[in-house]
């Protein structure tokens, strides 16, 4: 009965409290132009992205970390694309895009001149 009780209630959180948390890079997969990267660039690359991680204190604002430099910034979720997009202070009005929430991860997909990168955070 509790185990049903507990899984009742967990289904009917929204999606803003689900994502209340610690998210960190779970894994990176990179689709690079290998003629044009060398196996430490790779890497140097896959690091960097690992070392910055992001916490969700509740239904609106958020707090990056990367490098040991901390950032706080405002979210939103289009709850039907289940897009995260976060603004920082002073630019409301230019929205980064984070990723989307997907069977409790957050996927986020990256394009720039190296190749394309898709980077899994979970949460902790």
């Amino acid at each position: 009965m509790v185990v049903i009780m507990f899984t009742v209630a967990s289904c009917g959180q929204s999606i803003e409290k689900k994502l209340i948390g610690t998210w960190k890079v779970a894994e990176v997969r990179t689709d690079f132009d290998e003629s044009n990267v060398t196996p430490e660039m790779l890497r140097q690359v896959v690091d960097m992205q690992k070392q910055t991680y992001f916490r969700i204190l509740n239904d609106s604002t958020m707090v990056i970390v990367s490098n040991s430099s901390t950032y706080e910034a405002r979210w939103t979720i289009d709850e039907e694309s289940n897009t995260i997009t976060y603004f920082f202070k002073g630019n409301a009005t230019k929205g980064n895009e984070l990723g989307k929430y997907e069977e409790n991860k957050i996927v986020s997909n990256t394009k720039s001149a190296l190749g394309s990168m898709t980077i899994y955070y979970e949460k902790e």
